[in-house]
């Protein structure tokens, strides 16, 4: 074989595997850099996990004699006023050793009630659980509280049920379930989740109760978020300090990744293909996000200055990446 053979031969598997990179590497490597995503109906929830702070209209009342405890009225029990929650027989309840429930009679100091009748003084709930602390986390002090300050205690919730008493220690409590708080403090970077007056839902593990948010206070690079409710919730009366997941948000609609969207003449939209394979800016309307991925409005949303706008269908394809493609064509 001659060397213009070799050449020739040579020359031609040169021009075939340049010919399969056209037809097949630079069409994937194209579609590489313009990968699109297949957007579908859902929901999405904006949640929050913090460690909230129970805030109750409450009482503590101390045994004004000593004596067998009698027991009328089981925990978490709605009395009216006037109804007798329990009462004493004389004999048992003295004792030389120092009492386990004296660090809670002295937090509560001058606004505990001693009581000889042992009766409800007002419509109320009925809780056998102090802390102590039941002067602190009331409504009026709530703004009050100092994150740095509550952080540091250590709570020590104690069940007052027992056989007998000594006078002047803490036999039982009585709240006002028709409305109570929690507070919490959160991130200056998650202040977006929140607003006053908004809906949301805090979850204790697998219950979950309705509540707004009632007030939000700034507190050096935090804020203090406050939520009310009127819901019951078992554990209510006896709670302080408590791991919850706050639902600030949950709708439905188109899911989007954030990072498919962008900004046009004020506009965020994103790239939707059309059926010739060119790439169209569609103005969007968010409804709310998580940080990662939004809900938008479906089909046609409207304006600030009231005009119909067509958006993103269920199924659109669009642009995962718009930033990176100067014709998205």
């Amino acid at each position: 074989m001659s060397n213009k053979s070799k050449f020739l031969i040579i020359l031609y598997v040169l021009i075939m595997a340049a010919l399969l990179v056209v037809v097949y590497a630079i069409p994937k490597l194209t579609g590489a850099l313009k990968t699109t995503v297949v957007v579908e109906y859902g929901a999405l929830q904006v949640t929050d996990d913090v460690t909230c702070y129970a805030v109750r209209s409450e009482q503590v009342f101390l045994s004004g004699t000593a004596g067998t405890v009698n027991y009328y009225v089981s925990q978490d029990t709605q009395v009216r006023t006037g109804v007798r929650v329990m009462s004493i027989t004389a004999g048992g309840g003295s004792s030389d050793e120092e009492s386990p429930y004296a660090e809670i009679v002295s937090r509560l100091g001058a606004n505990a009630v001693t009581t000889n009748d042992f009766t409800a003084p007002y419509n109320s709930c009925v809780s056998y659980y102090a802390d102590g602390y039941e002067s602190t986390f009331t409504p009026e002090n709530i703004q009050a509280l100092e994150h740095e300050e509550v952080k540091k205690i250590e709570f020590d919730v104690k069940n007052l049920t027992r056989e007998s008493t000594r006078r002047g220690e803490p036999v039982y409590k009585l709240c006002d379930n028709s409305i109570w708080y929690l507070t919490t403090w959160v991130d200056i970077a998650d202040s977006s989740k929140y607003q006053q007056g908004n809906s949301v839902t805090v979850r204790f593990g697998e219950t979950e109760i309705p509540a707004k948010v009632y007030s939000i206070e700034a507190e050096e690079d935090k804020l203090q978020v406050t939520f009310e409710t009127n819901r019951y919730y078992e554990d209510f009366s006896l709670i302080r300090k408590v791991d919850v997941t706050v639902v600030t948000s949950d709708y439905s609609g188109i899911i989007i990744p954030n990072e498919s969207m962008i900004a046009e003449d004020s506009q965020v939209g994103v790239y939707v293909k059309d059926k010739t394979g060119e790439y169209n800016f569609t103005p969007i309307k968010i409804i709310t996000s998580d940080g990662e991925n939004s809900v938008v409005k479906v089909s046609t949303f409207v304006d600030e200055k009231g005009k119909i706008v067509e958006t993103v269908k269920i199924y659109d394809e669009i642009l995962k990446h718009p930033g990176k493609h100067a014709d998205r064509k």
